[in-house]
């Protein structure tokens, strides 16, 4: 329109600007879901499919890519670059917090089912954590022990038995 204004459809609501579509179609053909496009830039489910439809960028229409593991928007991605796909790299408190994001986006997404998948995911990793926690400690316990009192007295010698031993005899 000349004087700027959003153009009117024929059922009386304004389209978005081409700004907006344009940032739609890179978010969509970046594999966010249509959805979730729609709720980040304010558009029409059906308006959305019907432009992807008419101007060629449904998914169905670009050429075969393999996907990527995780969405580029996924605290994933840079846990798993800062591995470089080692996971004994990844240390239990990473993983309960990225569990926790990925619920916490759940949340405002209206996703309880996915919250709540999420929440358990966190809750047995955190289950995890201090099972190996008291793992630790308890090995730490034996080692302290075990440096303060010496090694038990029969690994002194395997033939010496409570102070006797079978080829010499007492006090040998």
């Amino acid at each position: 329109m000349p004087d700027g204004a959003p153009a009117t459809s024929t059922n009386g609501h304004r389209s978005a600007p081409d700004e907006v579509w344009a940032q739609v179609r890179q978010d969509y053909l970046a594999g966010i879901s249509a959805p979730e496009c729609c709720r980040r830039h304010g558009v029409g489910l059906t308006a959305l499919r019907k432009r992807a439809a008419g101007e060629g960028w449904r998914r169905a229409d670009q050429p075969w890519t393999p996907p990527v593991r995780l969405d580029p928007w996924d605290e994933g991605v840079l846990l798993e670059d800062r591995v470089a796909g080692d996971l004994d790299k990844v240390e239990l408190h990473e993983l309960e917090w990225i569990a926790d994001r990925r619920m916490m986006r759940a949340v405002l997404r209206g996703d309880a089912v996915e919250a709540l998948r999420w929440r358990r995911v966190r809750a047995v990793i955190e289950s995890d954590a201090r099972e190996l926690a008291r793992r630790i400690h308890a090995d730490e316990v034996l080692r302290c022990a075990f440096e303060e009192s010496g090694p038990p007295r029969e690994a002194h010698d395997v033939n010496d038995v409570n102070g006797v031993n079978d080829v010499s005899g007492p006090g040998a």
